[in-house]
């Protein structure tokens, strides 16, 4: 290469950079924003839901008061104690987002139980006083405040005083997360600068946009990376009176790895990104609740008694009682069971101590059969097309703390994408649904952009990454500077 094309190629790069470099700006800016996020955003007090326990041995039948009630279907059953002397049934009908509470002595309506007791939650998540409450109110979409990595809806947002809010789920008696004005700012932020989202709505042409940005960035990075070698030794070239030229130069070649795998890692989620199997919500009917079995699960004093879902098709869902008895490890619920510094904790810890008991026939199931039989009726599968199931009670893997819910059931499938669906038994929610692509994307994602694969504490991972991510927004600076010297 001669002086006059080398001098073509530098020209070129330096008017690409003076474009692309904006966006790379705002990747590095936004990347160094978010371990700030994680490390100032507010904290709970207590991570696990408050504790039950309840005899049900002389209270109504939930059948009986559901008749009483007129309620034929409905799609969602849990037994919650609101006070130490006040056991309710919580019932959620279809296509209803506000549960009903019936007390399970008199079986009369609570008036606004749910949400006293989303506000009995958020004291408890929180540790504020009842009084500091301002408001509460139902959430049934995503917003600036909670947006959709939060993942659970509907779900009640509990407003205090001091300006910090709780997004709680009664279902699961579980928090979601917990918001301030800070916090909702510095994610508005970095959504605007790292995946160009305003609001919860992706606009037309936005991930083409951005795969053709990183693809450009790319080109750019590796021209870089040539010229480099190319210019190095040359004599015309000389940079011992150009202090910025050889600071961006030899930045620029020191950061291009961190560079490079960002952007392919980057480039390889905006990708490989499919859209997740939709839930289907179970339509249990009262008709099926068998007696029989209502009285062999209230046997025994208990902590968690839910309806939950074992097999769906479109008129009415199979049903089982979830059981736990008392002085049985709780379930974890969600993502507060682990501190956001430390999800990859506990990863041992051996399968919840929780029983199926059928509702109509009353005999007790195997859980881990049982979801994979859910995991059938999801996929409209044949028995025999899904292979195993196993319980996992951490984060880890393909299976991340993106994903919220805990503890889950893995479902492997023989499928040629080898799906595998993460179920929660409490719920029979599909928690996450994982290909062979979509768990290389992850594990690339995880060890390449986010790099987990460093045996580090997150706080020391962050700041590492943090100052990395500082060093390319300054890289970027530098190169804005000598093309505006080199004008000037």
């Amino acid at each position: 290469m001669n002086a006059k094309q080398l001098k073509k190629l530098l020209s070129l790069h330096r008017s690409f950079g003076m474009v692309l470099g904006i966006l790379v700006l705002f990747w590095a800016l936004t990347g160094v924003l978010h371990p700030i996020m994680s490390a100032t955003q507010p904290q709970p007090v207590k991570r696990m839901p408050p504790s039950q326990q309840f005899n049900l041995e002389h209270a109504l039948a939930v059948a009986s008061i559901l008749r009483q009630q007129q309620i034929d279907q409905f799609s969602a059953l849990q037994t919650i104690e609101l006070q130490p002397n006040l056991v309710a049934y919580r019932v959620q009908l279809p296509h209803q987002d506000i549960a009903e509470y019936f007390n399970s002595q008199t079986g009369q309506t609570i008036e606004n139980a749910e949400q006293q007791n989303a506000k009995r939650l958020a004291i408890w998540y929180t540790g504020l006083l009842e009084q500091q409450i301002v408001s509460a109110q139902l959430i049934t979409a995503f917003s600036d405040d909670y947006p959709s990595v939060n993942r659970l809806l509907p779900v009640w947002r509990v407003n205090f005083d001091n300006g910090l809010r709780a997004y709680v789920d009664p279902s699961q008696a579980r928090l979601a997360t917990l918001s301030n004005d800070q916090k909702m700012w510095m994610a508005k932020i970095f959504r605007l600068g790292h995946t160009w989202t305003w609001g919860e709505q992706p606009w037309s042409g936005q991930k083409l946009l951005m795969q053709i940005a990183l693809i450009g960035i790319f080109v750019l990075s590796v021209m870089g990376i040539g010229l480099f070698f190319k210019i190095h030794n040359r004599h015309n070239h000389r940079l011992g009176q150009k202090p910025i030229r050889f600071l961006h130069r030899y930045l620029g070649i020191s950061l291009s790895a961190f560079i490079l795998l960002w952007i392919i890692s980057g480039f390889y989620h905006l990708w490989q990104k499919k859209a997740d199997i939709e839930n289907v919500q179970p339509v249990f009917n009262t008709a099926s609740l068998n007696p029989a079995a209502w009285q062999h699960v209230i046997q025994q004093p208990l902590q968690r008694l839910d309806l939950v879902p074992i097999s769906l098709n479109p008129t009415q869902t199979q049903a089982a009682w979830m059981i736990q008895s008392l002085g049985q490890v709780e379930l974890q619920g969600s993502m507060t069971a682990v501190k956001e510094h430390d999800h990859h904790q506990n990863k041992k810890m051996t399968a919840p101590m929780i029983q199926f008991i059928d509702a109509n026939h009353a005999t007790k199931l195997d859980i881990l059969e049982q979801s994979k039989r859910l995991a059938a009726s999801y996929l409209a599968l044949k028995p025999e097309q899904v292979h195993d199931a196993s319980w996992v009670t951490s984060f880890g893997g393909e299976y991340g703390f993106i994903h919220k819910r805990l503890p889950v059931i893995k479902v492997e499938t023989h499928l040629k994408n080898q799906l595998r669906l993460y179920i929660e038994p409490s719920s029979g929610v599909i928690a996450a649904q994982v290909t062979q692509h979509g768990a290389l994307e992850g594990f690339s994602f995880a060890y390449l952009h986010k790099w987990t694969w460093l045996p580090l504490d997150k706080t020391l991972r962050d700041i590492l990454l943090g100052s990395i991510a500082s060093l390319v927004a300054l890289f970027v600076v530098l190169g804005f500077l000598v093309q505006v010297k080199k004008r000037s």
